[in-house]
């Protein structure tokens, strides 16, 4: 079943890589460009910029992804959205989902802070609290208890799932990234040109998790 829906979350990125690349890539641009900007290794001075780039990071992650999300839900409701309906229709969406991720991100940092597995544990039971969010419409606090009822027998499919993606993701980065660095003379830029590609591949992970999403709506 995991092999599958990995198959499937790989086919759908395929076939729709153009809209989501243009979703996807000016958001990670511009996040990847500024940390560029940091020298290392880090002062007090470039941790407060990192602080501060990291947190227009937060405010711009629930217009991407919110925007995916709403596409990956109109290519099943139709009429299928192009990049930039898909962007304005996040816009509506923002406050609400960037509360979900808020107040998800806090609630794993405190698991992860108690020996690391209930961060993974919370991570996963909040996984859906974001689709939730969009495509139902609902506020903050009722996706995240929703996410938390509904992905109780899903665990091991979420969790599974979503590491061998990231695994898969980052073993191809550190392959590439080593072969790379050792036949070309100037790699920064080649290094921030891999770190857009890669970042933008963890799309997958939004993928697959529709995916397992749209199979817990349709047993209910």
């Amino acid at each position: 079943m995991i092999i599958e829906y990995i198959r499937q979350s790989i086919f759908f990125l395929r076939s729709n890589i153009a809209v989501l690349a243009k979703i996807h890539l000016p958001f990670i641009f511009i996040f990847n460009v500024l940390l560029l900007q940091i020298e290392q290794p880090l002062s007090s001075e470039n941790s407060d910029t990192l602080l501060y780039i990291s947190a227009l990071n937060l405010l711009f992650i629930p217009i991407y992804w919110g925007a995916t999300i709403a596409f990956m839900q109109s290519t099943i409701e139709g009429p299928q959205y192009t990049a930039g309906q898909a962007i304005v229709a996040s816009f509506s969406n923002w406050p609400r989902l960037f509360l979900v991720f808020l107040i998800s991100s806090i609630c794993i940092i405190l698991g992860f802070m108690a020996f690391i597995v209930p961060g993974i544990y919370i991570a996963v039971r909040l996984s859906i609290a974001d689709y939730i969010c969009v495509v139902e419409k609902k506020l903050p606090l009722p996706s995240l208890k929703q996410s938390w009822q509904q992905t109780e027998e899903y665990v091991w499919p979420i969790l599974i799932g979503t590491i061998a993606i990231l695994m898969a993701i980052m073993l191809a980065d550190y392959l590439l990234s080593t072969l790379l660095s050792s036949i070309v003379n100037d790699y920064q830029y080649l290094s921030l040109l891999l770190d857009i590609c890669f970042d933008f591949m963890n799309v997958l992970v939004m993928i697959y998790g529709f995916r397992i999403y749209c199979l817990i709506k349709q047993k209910i």
